[in-house]
């Protein structure tokens, strides 16, 4: 049988979740984010991350960079080598698991 030339042979929560969000992350506005002010994060801790693209909503692994009272800001990697840095609702964040 042949390969599949379109999808590739990677099938796993990763490859899935960069297919279907190929345009960037919704961000939290200014406003949502709050007039606190920011605490950059230097070496931030590894965790999972519930984020908003327009067409779905993806767990993805990332890295905090910074918070607020209400907000974290995280980056997460891709595997084509970009980053997005996104601010989330402080609740989207949890320590990261050990099931990937």
């Amino acid at each position: 049988m042949g390969q599949n030339r379109r999808h590739g042979t990677d099938v796993s929560r990763n490859a899935i979740n960069e297919s279907l969000t190929r345009p960037s992350p919704v961000s939290l506005s200014e406003d949502e984010i709050g007039p606190m002010p920011v605490v950059d994060v230097v070496d931030g801790d590894t965790v999972d991350v519930w984020l908003r693209f327009v067409e779905v909503r993806v767990r993805e692994r990332a890295v905090v960079t910074g918070y607020t009272d209400r907000a974290v800001r995280v980056e997460v990697s891709r595997r084509d080598g970009s980053t997005y840095r996104v601010w989330v609702w402080r609740g989207a964040v949890t320590r990261a698991g050990r099931e990937r």
